[in-house]
């Protein structure tokens, strides 16, 4: 995290008092400028983002393309594992802004920032921001998920990650569950035996309660070393 994070305050160029019609033009602005401090643009882009801005949403795929390149990276961070949350929180912005796009008439461009996300969920951190995961963006993403989900499973074989990757696949495998259950149950086995680590095997266990011994929950243990069986 930058030293000047922890004292960073946005400028009244990016407040957000008054309702969005009031507020929108003035943080699109902002998320323009390239001289404006990157947390200020990402606050931006989130509170555009939320309220189903064609702009808001135009940013986040374009972050989605070229992650390494975001500016913003690092204007917000988890505190158990350290490392970046931009992505997690554009997650979650783009996912409760179905209340939005009806009256913006953004349901387009929402659906297409979702995708842009979940094409990267192998490879930045989304954690438990799940709000991406709800059914409609799901069932249009599917696709593209199942592509992110064999990728990060052959990540996760190849060596030790800093965020929990394993998890964010154990959920959005789970939220895919009911949409296409041969997929799910194939991706889940596929994960387990790529040792994902215990949070994410508590997520297959939750989800897949008639499967453990297909899913070879009493075979595979965690990078811990715990047996992952659930068995007593």
């Amino acid at each position: 995290m930058p030293d000047s994070q922890a004292s960073w305050e946005p400028s009244t160029r990016v407040a957000l008092d008054g309702g969005y019609r009031d507020r929108s033009e003035a943080l699109r602005q902002v998320l323009r400028d390239s001289d404006e401090d990157p947390a200020g643009r990402f606050l931006a882009c989130v509170a555009l983002t939320r309220w189903g801005d064609a702009i808001g949403y135009e940013e986040v795929v374009a972050a989605a393309h070229s992650p390494g390149a975001v500016a913003w990276r690092g204007a917000s961070y988890d505190r158990m594992h350290g490392e970046d949350d931009t992505f997690g929180v554009l997650a979650d912005a783009v996912g409760d802004s179905v209340d939005m796009v009806d009256e913006r008439g953004t349901g387009g461009e929402r659906v297409r920032a979702a995708e842009a996300l979940l094409g990267v969920l192998d490879s930045v951190q989304f954690d438990r921001h799940s709000s991406l995961l709800r059914e409609d963006l799901v069932v249009a993403s599917l696709p593209v998920i199942k592509e992110a989900v064999a990728r990060g499973t052959t990540r996760l074989k190849q060596g030790r990650i800093s965020y929990d990757l394993g998890l964010q696949l154990a959920l959005t495998i789970t939220a895919a569950r009911h949409i296409d259950a041969d997929w799910a149950l194939n991706a889940a086995r596929g994960l387990v035996a790529a040792d994902p680590g215990e949070r994410a095997l508590e997520e297959l266990r939750e989800d897949f309660p008639d499967d453990g011994l297909r899913l070879g929950f009493r075979r595979t243990t965690s990078r811990s070393g715990a047996c992952a069986s659930g068995s007593t």
